[in-house]
């Protein structure tokens, strides 16, 4: 039995629910290929049709370091049309080494990964259910540059994937039920945390890992496994308070630690880090949009019972209470700003007309 069978049975039947004869894509790099294989055998057994789209990464980064950047990103009508014939896709993410990115430079890798914007049009267009699995992130290489221990990273990301996705959905649900209603949201923590917005019955979003018929409709086509999130986007207005971040952000190999946001009347007024600030700083000198980049984007709840804090997926962590500031049209917002700014905080209590709905980094009773 492979180490995978459950992951891809459960991605196959729960998340994507393929039937059989629909046409499947899998698309990885090579530290992903063994993930990659089970999909395909266990998409066979399924009686679907599954077909292997590979990167190989020493060619990837071969090309991006000597070809010019009008060479790079480019889309074939072939790749196109395969994926117009698609009914489902799973990626396996990579590259392994996130850390060359800085070695090649955002430009050229920009230009490599061009054709995103253009995939993700065609798969709504398509109505294609993707998945996206975020064991493809543990690789050594990321574990070493973020001194992670491998196998606990990975044992984490294969247990909280197969947690049943109705029992992340019960939790969901209470949790959305809270963020969708009008009212002041607080947040709190022993860390020196006082932070409140406005809520303004926006309905809050659930990733509960399943692709529905009306998450189809609403444009949202790719489920990240393992799921486990409720999001909501408040008054962009509104914030008031601190937010001191106890997690960091991870940015291609390095971490920024220490990061603190303090907002007056609704804006960032002031924000600093201890450790690598620059790279925040270069972002916020090169967004453009004001007064975007100083507005609160969403707030983000983990409602994953085997997610733990720790790796780089403490979103998903039930409890967890993570914050944004910036650019939210990715959950549907209308924030365009260049910038982006958000992170987590453990052992928060948060409160939504002052009904507890995370108490001390639990999600309440």
């Amino acid at each position: 039995m492979s180490e995978y069978e459950s992951l891809a049975k459960n991605v196959i039947k729960k998340t994507l629910k393929v039937k059989p004869k629909e046409n499947v894509i899998i698309e990885c790099w090579n530290h992903g290929l063994p993930i990659a294989a089970e999909f395909v055998y266990q998409l066979r057994a399924a009686g679907a049709h599954p077909m292997l789209l590979f990167e190989d990464e020493p060619t990837a980064w071969r090309s991006v370091t000597t070809l010019p950047k009008s060479k790079l990103g480019r889309v074939g009508s072939h790749e196109w049309k395969a994926i117009d014939e698609a009914d489902a896709y799973v990626f396996v993410p990579g590259p392994a080494d996130i850390s060359k990115i800085r070695e090649v430079g955002s430009e050229k890798w920009g230009a490599f990964t061009g054709y995103n914007s253009d995939w993700y049009k065609r798969a709504k267009k398509n109505r294609l259910r993707g998945a996206r699995i975020a064991l493809g992130y543990a690789t050594q290489q990321r574990a070493d540059s973020y001194g992670f221990d491998l196998d606990a990273w990975r044992a984490m990301l294969l247990d909280a994937s197969s947690v049943d996705l109705s029992e992340i959905l019960r939790a969901g649900r209470k949790v959305q039920s809270a963020l969708s209603k009008k009212g002041r949201l607080e947040i709190s923590a022993p860390n020196g945390t006082r932070f409140s917005c406005d809520l303004v019955g926006r309905g809050a979003g659930i990733e509960d890992g399943v692709v529905s018929e009306e998450d189809l409709d609403k444009g949202e086509n790719v489920a990240n496994i393992p799921a486990g999130e409720v999001y909501v986007i408040p008054d962009e207005t509104s914030a008031q308070g601190t937010i001191v971040f106890d997690r960091p952000i991870a940015y291609l190999g390095r971490w920024i630690r220490g990061i603190s946001l303090a907002f007056d009347n609704g804006k960032l007024a002031k924000w600093s880090a201890t450790e690598n600030a620059d790279l925040i700083q270069r972002d916020w000198d090169g967004a453009k949009g004001e007064p975007g980049r100083e507005r609160l984007a969403y707030l983000d709840i983990g409602v994953n019972p085997r997610g733990r804090q720790g790796f780089l997926q403490d979103v998903i962590a039930a409890g967890n209470v993570y914050v944004a500031v910036g650019n939210n049209d990715e959950v549907g917002g209308k924030n365009n700003s260049d910038f982006f700014l958000g992170s987590s905080l453990t052992g928060a209590t948060v409160t939504v007309n002052g009904k507890p709905v995370v108490k001390d980094g639990a999600l309440a009773a």
